[in-house]
C-alpha cells in the first residue's frame, strides 16, 4: 500500500469498515460505558482499528452503525448528541426514532422481516417498463446488468422502505448538470488524494508514464492522454489513466507536445522528477512524442516495434527509394506488381519513418534489402495470395455471405486492420477454414468472383497462419496489463528468433522442424529474422529486469554481451542505493529442458545450487554482495512464477537495494497498449449521444472511472 497519512474522515472510515481483503482490520466495537441512556447505542458503535498486538484501538471523534458501517462525526464526553444516530436511515433496519417511539421497543426485540416475493402482474409491469425504456432510447440490453445501474436501484428501495408515502421521484433524479458538477468535484477530490502518492512513487523511482495523442474524428478535438504506472511499497502494480486532456496549442510539434505534458504533471507536482529524469516514459516511436521526450528514459513500446517489423517485412510500407523505382519501371513491369502493390502502397503510419532509419547491410541481409520489384516469383505469390484474401473478405461482407457460410458451417471471415497488422492473422485463419465452403457458394452462385479465389495458394495461406502464429502469441502475451511486463521483451524476442531461424523447441525441449509447403515463404521468413535483427535492440532496462526476474536471474538465453552489461547496470545501481562496490561474472550456455508455456521455456535451469550458472570467484575479488546472493540462493517453487513481485515482496529485508530497483523497473510496461485502452474509453465516452459532452468533462469522466477502478480492488489505497 502507497505511503500516506492517516487522516480519517467518515467517508474513508466507511470504506475502511467495508472492505474485503482484511474485514478484520477495522471493526466497529461496543460503547462500553455502564451508563448508557440513548437507544441508538444498541444500533451504533466506535470504529476501532488492529493493532500489532491484535487488540483495538478506538478511532476517536466517529461513531459507526453495526449493520450497514454507516459513520458519523461524534464527540464523546458529553458534547456529542446522538439525535443523527437516531434519524439514521440504516439500509438494512427500520429507523431508530421510529423504534424509540414506544416504551416496548426497550425491552421486546423486533423480528427481522425478509424481503416479499414479488406478485407476477408487479414482475411483468416492472419488466415492460424496463422493455419500453430500452427500446424508445436505444438503449443496450445488457444495461440492467450494469453493477452501478443495481446499485442506484437498491439505494432507491431501501429510502423507499423509510417513508410512509409516496415519495417524489424529482427528489431522487439528479439534474444532467448536478451530476457534471458532481464529477467534477469529485475528480478534484480524487486528483488531491493521488497526488502524494505520486510524489512519493516518483521520489523512489517508481513512477513510469505512457503518453499518446488521440483524434476525437466526430468533433475534431485532440487529446492527450497519459497513464502513470508504479510498484508501491506493497508491491503491487498500479495502473492509472491521469488524463485525457484537451490538446489546445495551435500546432504539433514536440515542444507543444511536451509543454502540454509539463502542464498535467505541474498539477500533481511531479515536474522536479521530470526534470531530474526520475520519471520513466514507455511510448511508440511516433516523431512527435519522441521529439517532445528528447532527453528523457525512454523505453520503445515492444508490440509496435513488431508490428513495424511485419508490415516492412510484407512491404505494406514500402521505403521512398522502392516508390522511385516502381514509379520508373516498365508498363509491363507495373501491370504484374499490381497485386503486390496493392500491399505495398497500403498505408503508412507515423511510426514507420523511425523504421526506415535502420539501414541493413546488403551482404549480411540479402532478403532485409531485396526491393519490391526484386523479389523472387514464389515469394510474390505469397503477396499475392495475401491480397487476393483481403479483396475476398471485403467481397463476402459486402456481399452479405458470411451468413451463408455460418449456416454451411464456416466461420465467418474476418478483416484486417491496418492499424493493428497482427490481426491479419485472424483474417487468414477464418479464410482456412472457410475457404471451401466459400468456393460452394460461388460455384452454386455461378459467381464469376470465383475465378479470383485461384490467386489464393492453400500453401502459401497455411504457410503464412503458421508464420504469423507465434507473432500473435508474443503480442498477446507482451500485452498483459495486471503484471509486471517489461522482462517480456527478453522472453518474447528470443521466441520470435527462435521460431524464424529454426532453432525453436515444443514443450518436451525437442526441437521444432521447419516445414514449409510454400516455396516462397522461405524468402519471408529469411526476411522476417533479418528485420527483427536491424531493427529490435534491446533496451538494458529489458535485460536487467529479466535479471530480476526469479525465472531468468542467470539470463541463459542472453548473449554474453547484454550479461555482463545487465548485471554491470545492477552493481552500479546497488552502489547508487548502497554506496557498495562490486565487480563482474561470468555465466554459462543454454541448457535443453522441458517447458509448458512460452516463459518457462527461457526460465532457467532448476536450481540445484548450480555451480556451472554463476562462477564463485573468490571473496577476494569483491564482497558477497546482494545481487551474488541473489543469483547463487535456492529459490522456492512458489516463487518461480509469472510475475516476480510477490519474490521481491517476500524478500525485501533480505535484498533491500535489489528490491527497490525491481519495483523501478517492473513498473515500467513494455508496451504503450493502456495508454491505448484509454483512448478506447475515451471512444466509448465520446458517442453521439454525448456529442455536447465538454472535453474537460471527458477527462473528468476517464480519471474517475479510473479512480473507481482502483478503488472496487483496493478499497483502502488512499488510507
Amino acid at each position: 500500500m502507497p505511503n500516506a497519512i492517516y487522516q480519517y474522515s467518515t467517508a474513508s472510515i466507511n470504506i475502511l469498515l467495508k472492505r474485503k481483503d482484511d474485514s478484520k482490520e477495522f471493526i466497529v466495537i461496543k460503547n462500553d460505558k455502564k451508563k448508557i441512556s440513548s437507544i441508538a447505542w444498541s444500533r451504533f458503535g466506535f470504529p476501532a482499528k488492529r493493532l500489532v498486538d491484535n487488540s483495538y484501538k478506538r478511532i476517536v471523534g466517529f461513531a459507526s452503525c453495526f449493520e450497514c458501517k454507516h459513520t458519523y462525526s461524534f464527540q464523546s464526553g458529553g458534547s456529542g448528541s446522538t439525535k443523527s444516530l437516531l434519524n439514521h436511515k440504516c439500509k438494512k433496519r427500520a429507523p431508530l426514532a421510529n423504534r424509540q417511539a414506544s416504551p416496548l421497543n426497550k425491552i421486546i426485540k423486533l423480528e427481522e422481516t425478509t424481503a416479499p416475493k414479488l406478485a407476477a402482474i408487479d414482475y411483468t409491469e416492472i419488466h415492460d417498463d424496463l422493455t419500453k425504456w430500452i427500446c424508445s432510447s436505444i438503449r443496450p440490453f445488457n444495461i440492467v446488468t450494469d453493477p452501478g445501474f443495481k446499485i442506484f436501484l437498491e439505494t432507491i428501495v431501501n429510502i423507499s422502505q423509510e417513508y410512509h408515502a409516496p415519495i417524489d421521484i424529482d427528489d431522487i433524479l439528479i439534474s444532467p448538470a448536478a451530476i457534471s458538477n458532481n464529477i467534477h468535484k469529485l475528480a478534484e477530490y480524487y486528483r488531491s488524494l493521488i497526488r502524494s502518492v505520486l510524489i512519493d512513487q516518483a521520489e523512489s523511482g517508481t513512477l513510469a508514464i505512457s503518453p499518446d495523442l488521440w483524434t476525437d474524428k466526430s468533433k475534431n478535438v485532440n487529446y492527450l492522454s497519459l497513464t502513470v504506472y508504479f510498484v508501491a511499497t506493497d508491491f503491487e502494480l498500479y495502473t492509472i489513466d491521469l488524463c485525457c486532456t484537451p490538446y489546445n496549442e495551435v500546432d504539433k510539434t514536440g515542444e507543444s507536445v511536451l509543454q502540454t505534458i509539463r502542464q498535467q504533471l505541474h498539477l500533481y507536482g511531479l515536474l522536479p522528477y521530470m526534470d531530474d529524469h526520475k520519471i520513466t516514459f514507455t511510448s511508440d516511436r511516433e516523431s512527435i512524442i519522441l521529439k517532445a521526450l528528447k532527453g528523457q528514459p525512454v523505453i520503445y513500446c515492444c508490440a509496435h516495434r513488431i508490428d513495424n517489423v511485419l508490415k516492412r517485412a510484407f512491404y505494406q510500407t514500402a521505403q521512398e527509394r522502392e516508390k522511385k523505382i516502381l514509379n520508373a519501371s516498365t508498363t509491363s513491369g507495373k501491370r504484374q506488381l499490381t497485386e503486390c502493390q496493392l500491399i505495398c502502397d497500403s498505408s503508412f503510419d507515423s511510426s514507420s519513418s523511425e523504421d526506415d532509419t535502420t539501414a541493413p547491410s546488403p551482404s549480411k541481409y540479402i532478403e532485409a534489402h531485396t526491393l519490391l520489384v526484386d523479389i523472387p516469383l514464389k515469394a510474390k505469390e505469397i503477396l499475392t495470395t495475401i491480397t487476393a484474401s483481403k479483396k475476398l473478405v471485403k467481397y463476402v461482407k459486402l456481399t452479405g455471405l458470411n451468413k451463408d457460410i455460418e449456416d454451411l458451417g464456416g466461420i465467418v471471415l474476418k478483416q484486417d486492420c491496418i492499424v493493428k497488422w497482427l490481426l491479419l492473422s485472424n483474417m487468414l485463419e477464418s479464410i482456412d477454414g472457410s475457404l471451401e465452403y466459400v468456393r460452394s457458394i460461388f460455384l452454386k452462385s455461378k459467381n464469376q468472383y470465383y475465378f479470383k479465389l485461384d490467386h489464393i495458394s492453400m500453401d502459401g495461406l497455411k504457410d503464412l497462419i503458421c508464420l504469423l502464429k507465434e507473432f500473435k502469441n508474443v503480442s498477446l502475451q507482451i500485452q498483459t496489463g495486471t503484471r509486471p511486463s517489461l522482462h517480456m521483451a527478453y522472453i518474447c524476442i528470443n521466441k520470435l528468433k527462435r521460431h524464424l531461424n529454426g532453432t525453436d523447441v515444443d514443450k518436451d525441449g525437442k526441437f521444432i522442424n521447419i516445414d514449409d509447403r510454400h516455396e516462397g515463404t522461405d524468402f519471408f521468413r529469411k526476411r522476417l529474422f533479418q528485420l527483427l535483427q536491424c531493427m529490435f535492440a534491446f533496451d538494458n532496462k529489458h535485460i536487467v529486469a529479466a535479471a530480476l526476474h526469479p525465472l531468468y536471474r542467470k539470463l541463459t538465453f542472453a548473449t554474453t554481451y547484454n550479461k555482463t552489461f545487465a548485471y554491470v547496470y545492477i552493481r552500479e545501481q546497488v552502489d547508487e542505493i548502497l554506496g557498495l562496490n562490486k565487480q563482474l561474472m561470468t555465466f554459462y550456455e543454454p541448457l535443453k529442458k522441458r517447458h509448458k508455456t512460452m516463459e518457462d521455456q527461457f526460465a532457467d535451469p532448476d536450481d540445484e545450487f548450480d555451480t556451472q550458472g554463476v562462477s564463485s570467484p573468490s571473496a577476494n575479488t569483491f564482497n558477497y554482495d546482494e545481487l551474488e546472493r541473489y543469483l547463487q540462493m535456492n529459490i522456492e517453487d512458489f516463487y518461480k512464477q509469472p510475475n516476480p513481485l510477490p519474490f521481491w515482496r517476500d524478500h525485501q529485508s533480505m535484498f533491500p537495494a535489489l528490491s527497490l530497483l525491481a519495483r523501478r523497473l517492473f513498473s515500467i510496461p513494455v508496451t504503450s497498449v493502456g495508454v491505448e485502452r484509454h483512448f478506447s474509453s475515451a471512444g466509448l465516452t465520446i458517442t453521439q449521444r454525448r456529442s455536447s459532452l465538454d472535453p474537460d468533462t471527458i477527462n473528468d469522466v476517464l480519471f474517475v472511472r479510473s479512480i473507481q477502478h482502483l478503488l472496487e480492488s483496493k478499497p483502502n489505497f488512499f488510507f
